[in-house]
């Protein structure tokens, strides 16, 4: 198993604690952990993600995406622009449109807001972890677009998940 970590707005990946659990994780099971860097100036975020992703991936070893937040979007993006790899995936309190947040934040620029897609009403089989205590997102927002066709865990944790227990998060992505 290869596990692809794609971060939030306002944080990067190998250095985020959801990465560093998962990439723990995936060393003890002498797995791979890659972490996808993107920030909010860059143009064209998608393209440079796949460009990554498939630099840093074995097409033939089971791959899970894994994104959070602003990178939940990216990491579905990924998936309907290259439908025929299969990937499994987990999007932890993604952000399925800008409407959904509860706050405003200037760094969150209207390039980087462009650059985000609506989840795809065909995307299934995934796993979709939501906390309920989201300081930042709506989480049934996205409860209603996606639980028809994925699997949807809700718990009381806020946006960053960090009240979620690392061995529950790793349970839950396995």
């Amino acid at each position: 198993m290869q596990y692809v970590y794609i971060h939030g707005f306002g944080t990067t990946g190998a250095n985020s604690s959801k990465f560093k659990k998962i990439q723990a994780h995936a060393q003890s099971k002498n797995e791979k952990a890659i972490a996808l860097e993107w920030n909010e100036h860059q143009k064209d975020i998608l393209s440079k993600l796949i460009a990554r992703l498939e630099n840093a991936i074995d097409y033939n070893i089971p791959t899970i995406l894994i994104g959070s937040s602003t990178g939940g979007n990216f990491t579905y993006q990924i998936i309907n622009t290259l439908k025929n790899e299969k990937f499994s995936f987990v999007l932890l309190n993604p952000l399925l449109n800008v409407e959904q947040r509860k706050i405003d934040n200037e760094l969150f620029t209207k390039d980087l807001a462009n650059q985000l897609k609506d989840f795809p009403k065909d995307l299934s089989n995934g796993l979709i972890i939501l906390g309920a205590n989201d300081e930042i997102l709506d989480y049934n927002y996205t409860f209603e677009r996606t639980e028809k066709l994925n699997k949807i865990v809700v718990g009381h944790w806020n946006h960053t998940l960090s009240n979620l227990e690392a061995e529950e998060l790793l349970n839950l992505i396995d």
